[in-house]
């Protein structure tokens, strides 16, 4: 389908009202602009050959008007009709406008409200095998360029329908010239096609640019402390420089298409306009009111086709902007969880079973015929080698994966029954690389959920044994943590993050890891503060490390996807 046709589709399939509302006010301008032209063969009869009386008007409609309104043709009359019908088109330009950036801005919030919730709604598999950087320029970048292309699209109805307008006047004072004229105005738009694709080509590099450019400022960014420490910035940076350069190239071709389009339309013009003047004068019979009319009529004729060819060109540099968009948006809309069960959480957990649950990523085989018990009001530790499948089981308990053979049972209730996001109100998660937010500690910890207050907040990080650092800060619960927490040490940021996994009082607790950056002595206050908080809830851990053995009070060792049970 024709990239223009396809964009068309999509603002009338998604924003049809405005569609229809816009083009219907751009074709009331346009018969605005056309009365107001009617008007200039009198205005040119008056000033050119002296006519002011409605004699000279041909026998029609307007001529019974004026008759019945005993409108005097003269100068100031005519003068002030053509004003009037210019000022209404204008108005009516206005209104058409303002609908239009009414319709923009929410195309761009449509859009980018559609992918953020995809993206949030979106199964972990695809979360592995997406790239954060073009999730990044799809929001910010696809989603402005993308609304932009309806003010193309808008324009370029606009400056069509005055050329039609333009181009039924020609017609109606002489075919011949009409017809000259718009054989002029097609050589003109061939002559300067070959910009037009030029204009596409680097739209779509643009679009492609932008998002590897994107990905890899993103992985940067996220591992910038190793890769400065090891002096490597310098080859991404080579990266970096080598996809400016290739965004560069792209603006270059798409602007210098777009200003020589400009700047040739010119003396192509002038040389039609000549052409034009020369068929009017040799071949038709015209009068010199209405030779100057069909000179006005012919330049705007061209003007109109020239024009709607610079806006055609804009929306084919933005329309890969649009397509790659719609793209991201139905891979994620079609990546979304599709969680099966929709039953009631028990009110009440107090045994978790995975029960001969096997699990693959592709060939790899990950977990094998596992059976695994959690209780309620005990601190379960999961250890083994990296890799060993511990983080799956977690992955599984959270729900993000099924099992492709086995059961997970929560009080004998198979978990896939079960509403998915009920069942997470009641887990309490803390991952491996514990992030936070460049905010306050606070707001860190309530996480933007309003039912819970600051008394919630200092409750748990009582209960996760930080409170007594947040207090002698001199801000409090209100002190910035920084980018991803760096103004703390590894044990504090530890500490709200399981403030923020507990405050809402889960009935389980989930930790990947969460000791792996703690020195041994740090590492021991929070197994301590561990087993405080299993007396309340399942507290599931996942660990490399044996000193947990000393705290759980059960252990599974995992190896190669199989579980072992160790006893003291």
């Amino acid at each position: 389908m024709n990239p223009f046709t396809k964009t068309f589709l999509f603002f009338f399939k998604f924003y049809r009202f405005s569609t229809i509302a816009v083009i219907f006010l751009l074709i009331l301008a346009g018969l605005a602009e056309a009365i107001g032209i009617a008007a200039f063969l009198p205005f040119f009869q008056i000033i050119l050959e002296g006519k002011d009386n409605i004699e000279h008007i041909p026998e029609g409609r307007i001529r019974d008007f004026l008759s019945a309104t005993g409108i005097t043709l003269n100068f100031t009359t005519v003068a002030l009709f053509i004003v009037t019908a210019i000022t209404v088109k204008a108005a009516i330009l206005w209104l058409a406008m303002r609908r239009v950036s009414h319709t923009v801005a929410m195309i761009s919030a449509d859009l980018r409200w559609r992918l953020m919730k995809a993206l949030l709604c979106a199964n972990w598999r695809f979360f592995t095998d997406h790239t954060l950087g073009a999730s990044l320029n799809a929001v910010v970048m696809e989603t402005f360029r993308s609304s932009m292309t309806f003010v193309s699209l808008t324009r370029f109805f606009s400056h069509v329908i005055q050329f039609l307008v333009y181009a039924t006047g020609a017609f109606l004072l002489s075919w011949q010239v009409f017809l000259g004229g718009i054989c002029t105005g097609t050589f003109l738009v061939f002559s300067l096609w070959g910009l037009v694709r030029i204009a596409r080509k680097a739209g779509v590099q643009q679009t492609n640019i932008a998002k590897t450019m994107l990905s890899r400022m993103a992985d940067m960014l996220q591992g910038i402390k190793p890769l400065r420490a090891m002096a490597l910035e310098g080859k991404f940076f080579d990266l970096l420089s080598k996809d400016s350069k290739g965004l560069e190239k792209a603006q270059f071709d798409q602007l210098s298409s777009a200003q020589a389009m400009r700047i040739f339309h010119e003396p192509l013009m002038v040389i039609a306009a000549l052409a034009g003047l020369f068929l009017a004068i040799t071949y038709a019979d015209l009068t010199s009111s209405e030779l100057a009319l069909m000179t006005v009529l012919f330049i705007r004729l061209l003007t109109g086709m020239n024009n709607a060819q610079g806006e055609y060109q804009r929306l084919m540099s933005q329309e890969s902007a649009l397509c790659s968009l719609m793209d991201s948006i139905e891979k994620t809309e079609k990546a979304a969880d599709n969680w099966p069960g929709h039953g009631k959480i028990p009110s009440k957990i107090e045994k978790i079973t995975i029960q001969n649950a096997c699990f693959s990523h592709g060939d790899k085989t990950i977990l094998s015929n596992v059976r695994l018990t959690f209780d309620v009001r005990q601190m379960t530790a999961l250890i083994g080698t990296s890799g060993s499948g511990k983080t799956t089981i977690l992955d599984l308990l959270s729900g993000f994966y099924m099992p492709d053979t086995g059961a997970i049972l929560i009080n004998n209730q198979p978990l896939d029954q079960l509403d998915l996001n009920r069942w997470r109100h009641a887990i309490g998660f803390v991952p491996q690389e514990v992030f936070l937010f460049n905010d306050s500690i606070l707001e860190n910890i309530l996480m933007s959920r309003s039912e819970l207050s600051e008394k919630d907040a200092w409750k748990a990080l009582a209960a996760a044994g930080g409170r007594e650092f947040v207090e002698a800060l001199p801000q409090g619960l209100h002190a910035p943590v920084g980018e991803n927490g760096r103004l703390l040490s590894g044990g504090q940021r530890q500490r709200i993050a399981i403030a923020r996994a507990i405050i809402h009082k889960p009935q389980i607790l989930l930790l990947d890891e969460a000791t792996s950056a703690l020195d041994p002595e740090t590492e021991k206050i929070l197994l301590k503060t561990l087993k405080r908080l299993a007396r309340n809830m399942a507290v599931i851990f996942i660990s490399h490390n044996t000193t947990v053995l000393d705290y759980a009070d059960k252990v599974y060792k995992i190896k190669d996807g199989q579980v072992e049970e160790q006893t003291s």
